[in-house]
């Protein structure tokens, strides 16, 4: 559990820093600000049941934990590209819906729920 804890770390900051890599104003650059949001709000959940599950020896959360951390990289990549939308070039202000990412961030917060149940 501690490995994918460092491994979380790792995400953090490469998503912290994806908007300076990235062309500034593009759609791309904007998209990964939002997913950097997007995971500071399920982030401390996640540290806190993975330190409880350490604390606790919830064996069961380790491999949720992994499937956690691999859903927030599909998340990212999926986010980030635009996967799933219809006309990239054209983003307006409103959301437009993409299917793909909302399956992939729901599956993350059931497994958060899962996570939860274990330490119970």
């Amino acid at each position: 559990m501690i490995n994918l804890i460092a491994w979380t770390a790792c995400l953090y900051l490469v998503q912290l820093m994806l908007p300076n890599f990235l062309k500034s104003g593009s759609n791309n650059s904007k998209r990964a600000r939002k997913a950097f949001r997007n995971l500071g709000e399920s982030l401390p959940i996640f540290l806190t049941v993975a330190i409880l599950s350490i604390v606790l020896s919830a064996e069961a959360n380790t491999a949720l934990a992994m499937y956690w951390l691999i859903a927030r990289v599909l998340f990212l990549v999926i986010y980030v590209s635009g996967v799933g939308k219809k006309n990239k070039e054209s983003e307006g202000e409103g959301n437009e819906p993409q299917p793909i990412r909302s399956v992939v961030w729901i599956a993350s917060v059931v497994i958060l729920i899962l996570m939860l149940k274990n330490l119970l």
